[in-house]
Parts: structure tokens; sequence; C-alpha cells
């Protein structure tokens, strides 16, 4: 899977991965390539992995995470954004 890391200012991570696995409302979950469509609000952390070896692991308040045809899009921060007008 294709996965991008982003926070409010610059890109955390970018690669491959093959598995990844966070917290959602329900608990913990793995997301493995060809995946359902998903997106979901995470917290906690988050690890990305790679022949069964964790490449990254961040941890962060709260994040949004966007699983569609095997690319995975993360953003970071959404805790510490704040929009006027």
């Amino acid at each position: 899977m294709q996965v991008k890391v982003r926070d409010t200012g610059d890109i955390v991570f970018e690669g491959q991965v093959d598995r990844i696995t966070s917290f959602n409302e329900v608990g913990q979950f793995d997301i493995f390539p060809m995946h359902a469509n998903f997106i979901s609000i995470i917290k906690k952390k988050l690890g990305l992995y790679l022949k069964g070896k964790i490449l990254k692991e961040i941890k962060f308040t709260q994040a949004v995470l966007k699983s569609k045809q095997d690319i995975v899009d993360i953003y970071l921060g959404i805790d510490e954004l704040v929009v006027e007008g």
C-alpha cells in the first residue's frame, strides 16, 4: 500500500507498507492491502509496517485516515487546527 502521512506543515512519512495499525472509537484495528475503502478519525498512535517489521510509529492525539484502493492518506494535527469564518 502507498501511504502518505501529513501534519499541518510537512509530510511526516511517505512510502510503501504492508500493514497499518491504529485506534479509533471501536478499538485497535489493522489495514492490509486490498482493504475495503475506509475513512476514520484515529487516535493515540499509528504503526506502519513492512515485512513484519515496524518502519515508523507516530504518536498523536487525533488524526484522519482515508484508505481507498491501496492508497492511504493520514492527516495529523486536526485537533490543533482552528477554522474561522
